[in-house]
């Protein structure tokens, strides 16, 4: 919280919350844990449909010949409660103190580990701008 309050003016305030590091944990406990989804509906909303929807599919979103064979294993034996010790962007996370049925173990990003078991092995230089075109059936339709 206390980095959400030093700024003064509009333009040195932070925005957002803190939800990248638990996205995925979380709609997986909501998805698969307390709503039945399959794992293979999971895996086609989070990561199959959100690439067709950002243009990106099948560079993303895919493991077949071709695509960058990005992924994130998630470990069902690492049921946890979301502590903001556990996040790096900010000291409050509306997360806090929320059980997650799964966490993050392995990041593979283009065939390289990325993140083993909480510890990072990219650099900044990992990253790479993803150029990409929405479609217009995508920009003038449903998304799912």
């Amino acid at each position: 919280l206390n980095v959400k309050t030093i700024g003064k003016r509009i333009d040195d305030t932070t925005g957002g919350n803190v939800g990248v590091e638990p996205r995925v944990s979380i709609m997986y406990t909501e998805m698969v844990g307390r709503r039945g989804y399959s794992l293979e509906r999971f895996v086609d909303l989070v990561s199959t449909n959100a690439a067709r929807i950002m243009g990106l599919y099948p560079r993303k979103g895919a493991l077949a010949p071709g695509s960058e064979a990005d992924i994130t294993v998630l470990d069902p034996g690492k049921r946890t409660i979301v502590r903001k010790e556990m996040l790096h962007e900010s000291d409050y996370s509306p997360w806090e103190g929320h059980e997650v049925h799964v966490w993050p173990a392995l990041t593979v990003l283009r065939g390289k580990i990325a993140m083993e078991n909480g510890v990072l092995h990219a650099a900044p230089s990992d990253g790479r701008l993803l150029l990409r075109r929405i479609s217009e059936d995508i920009r003038g339709g449903a998304m799912l």
